[in-house]
């Protein structure tokens, strides 16, 4: 799933269950699940086998930018455009938004991404369909920072500049 040498390879795994992980790159790669055994033989010195689940060169092409999982489907930054893919097949639903290469991060059923132009957009975690929930311009310059919550601040970083917000965050009563 590419080189160290010649084109990065630095998007994060993301762990499936089931000994399975999904594993995105850009640079023209794509992604695959695959599933990590422990070689027959009982011993620490047995190794370990892995097989490919399914390989998709045109999805989740994620260069730097993590992914978010949420109920058999993964959303990532595609080449900068946001996508959703099903982990059962590696088939795309749905792939819009002109986003760049930023970040996200989930929140129970919103996806919050930091685009690479400083915008905050909030849009559904919904395989079904992209819908935008709101959005607002967070910071001015390049933003390829991951993006960071602290109960219900919002951290955000560009080039040269930070900014901190409070969301709106409903609590569970007690």
């Amino acid at each position: 799933y590419g080189s160290s040498n010649g084109s990065a390879s630095v998007s994060q795994a993301a762990t499936l269950g089931g000994n399975r992980l999904l594993l995105s790159k850009g640079y023209g790669v794509g992604a695959a699940v695959v599933e990590i055994r422990r070689q027959p033989g009982g011993d620490s010195t047995a190794g370990y086998q892995v097989q490919e689940i399914w390989f998709n060169s045109q999805v989740l092409k994620t260069k730097f930018t993590n992914v978010a999982v949420k109920d058999g489907f993964a959303y990532g930054l595609s080449d900068g455009i946001l996508e959703c893919v099903d982990l059962s097949s590696g088939d795309r639903r749905w792939k819009k938004g002109r986003l760049g290469h930023g970040q996200l991060l989930r929140l129970a059923d919103v996806l919050v991404v930091l685009a690479e132009n400083g915008m905050v957009w909030q849009i559904a975690a919904d395989p079904e369909a992209f819908r935008v929930l709101g959005k607002f311009q967070a910071v001015e310059g390049k933003c390829w920072a991951t993006l960071c919550l602290y109960d219900n601040l919002l951290l955000v970083r560009a080039e040269e500049t930070a900014a901190c917000y409070e969301l709106p965050l409903t609590r569970p009563s007690r």
